[in-house]
């Protein structure tokens, strides 16, 4: 079992009495070609290159359980020959996930106060602006701007640098309705 130009696995030679491959094996083994031509002569990281290495042997294996006998293994990415004797067992190593890095702390609550003041300043300006000419209508208008930030910034609450825009607003428009409450009743 080699893999050809184009991403083709060649099973070698076949011999009368062969078995038909599964179809979803025949599947398998197209994917699990195409993906090692894509990354064949290019820079891969060990990790992948092990897991294209170590899928191509199962699938050997699975052929070889299909077909009854051993077969032969050739790795696209390191040359290397193998026989393969059956379906082996090893599992599927999990490429590691990057290290987070630490928290900016103290750029990301600089961003998160700007962001507050900002949030909270536009909010009592509109809001004040919209009383005025409409007198207690601005309540339900408030909540129709909160109600429609909310799930915006519910959503980058994960994301790294926006999620300290995301609380800055938050807590900006917070402090905004408090002021605002607070006005109303001073």
């Amino acid at each position: 079992m080699h893999l050809a130009a184009g991403g083709q696995v060649v099973l070698g030679e076949r011999r009368p009495g062969d078995a038909v491959l599964p179809p979803d094996l025949a599947a398998d083994l197209r994917q699990w070609g195409a993906v090692a031509a894509s990354i064949r002569g290019i820079e891969v990281r060990a990790e992948q290159q092990d897991i294209v290495s170590r899928r191509g042997r199962q699938l050997a294996g699975r052929v070889s359980d299909v077909l009854g006998r051993p077969v032969e293994y050739v790795d696209p990415l390191t040359g290397g020959v193998d026989l393969v004797r059956g379906r082996t067992t090893e599992p599927i190593p999990l490429v590691p996930p990057h290290p987070e890095e630490p928290t900016p702390w103290a750029t990301g609550l600089v961003v998160a106060a700007f962001f507050a003041v900002l949030a909270a300043i536009g909010d009592i300006t509109l809001s004040r602006a919209f009383g005025e000419a409409f007198g207690l209508l601005w309540i339900p208008a408030n909540v129709l701007v909160v109600g429609g930030l909310a799930p915006s910034l519910w959503l980058v609450r994960r994301v790294p640098f926006w999620r300290w825009m995301g609380l800055g607003a938050a807590v900006g428009l917070g402090v905004a309705w408090v002021v605002l409450l607070l006005g109303q009743f001073l």
